[in-house]
């Protein structure tokens, strides 16, 4: 068996999910392919695919097979490249995952320039609120906006956005501005799911100083644009990024509250797995979002 041919099979037909897809891509017969894989499992030790009447589902111990897989086909381009005299050229298939906003706002317009640029990329591109999990959910990227849930990822600063404190002038006529954190705690707020119905928010006194404040709500979201639509319509308070809120600021629909309390900035990142090697198609296009992004305010 040669291993770099049966790795690369095992790393398409997670991704194709076909065993005769796999086959007639790479010029080989079902069976070739099929004793390819058995190979590997006789190698590793453990089964990589479930094998079923309706295709393959790849174990927890082929997912996480098939990022070690990638890894060791992306060095072996790489080392090929350098002996060659030339960079190995990013290619093959790029999940990344964005926030639905942010994506469609920021990410989306810089990706025809993107793909112009690296022809042999594939990109998967999958817009969602939720915090995924890269391993398990086979994503390369992850673009999110504010501190990442799981700290273990490889974090990389893009840009970073100021965050406003708002509610409706008609929530501020039935509850009344706030004064002090204390009274922001009492007011029901507008949260994000995934962090549960109790959260703390971080605010800055005048002196730069950050202060933590317990805040709490009915009402919840895995979506910012949902948070900043609820909140215009007076049903809390919400902090959220300046981009979303500023329009509704500018024309009356939002109202700032604690204009002495800044929010701290909230950075936007990109979450890789931590791996010592990082594929030259995922540094492409991190790169790329670092550079679109620099004018993001």
């Amino acid at each position: 068996m040669d291993h770099f041919d049966a790795l690369r099979a095992y790393v398409r037909l997670v991704e194709l999910g076909s065993f005769t897809a796999v086959a007639n891509e790479q010029q080989v017969t079902q069976p070739t392919v099929s004793k390819w894989i058995a190979a590997l499992e006789d190698e590793l030790g453990v089964q990589l695919l479930d094998r079923t009447t309706r295709g393959v589902r790849v174990t927890t111990a082929g997912e996480a097979f098939h990022q070690r897989a990638l890894e060791v086909l992306e060095t072996w381009e790489q080392a090929v490249g350098a002996t060659r005299g030339q960079h190995a050229k990013p290619q093959g298939r790029l999940r990344v995952s964005v926030p639905v906003v942010f994506g469609d706002r920021f990410v989306a317009p810089l990706m025809p320039a993107f793909l112009s640029e690296h022809p042999a990329i594939e990109l998967d591109l999958r817009f969602s609120d939720a915090y995924v999990d890269l391993v398990s959910d086979g994503i390369d990227v992850a673009v999110r906006v504010g501190r990442p849930v799981d700290s273990s990822y490889r974090a990389r600063i893009l840009a970073d956005t100021p965050r406003r404190l708002v509610a409706s002038p008609a929530f501020i006529e039935a509850h009344g501005q706030p004064e002090s954190l204390a009274a922001l705690a009492e007011l029901p707020c507008l949260l994000h799911s995934g962090l549960g119905t109790n959260q703390t928010w971080e605010l800055a006194e005048g002196d730069g100083k950050p202060t933590s404040v317990s805040v709490s709500g009915r009402v919840s979201a895995n979506h910012s644009a949902t948070l900043a639509q609820l909140a215009i319509a007076g049903h809390g308070v919400a902090l959220l990024a300046s981009w979303l809120v500023d329009d509704a600021l500018a024309d009356g629909r939002l109202v700032r509250l604690l204009p002495d309390h800044e929010p701290p900035r909230a950075p936007i990142q990109a979450l890789m797995a931590s791996t010592r090697h990082v594929p030259s198609r995922v540094r492409a296009f991190v790169d790329h979002l670092a550079q679109g992004l620099t004018d993001l305010a």
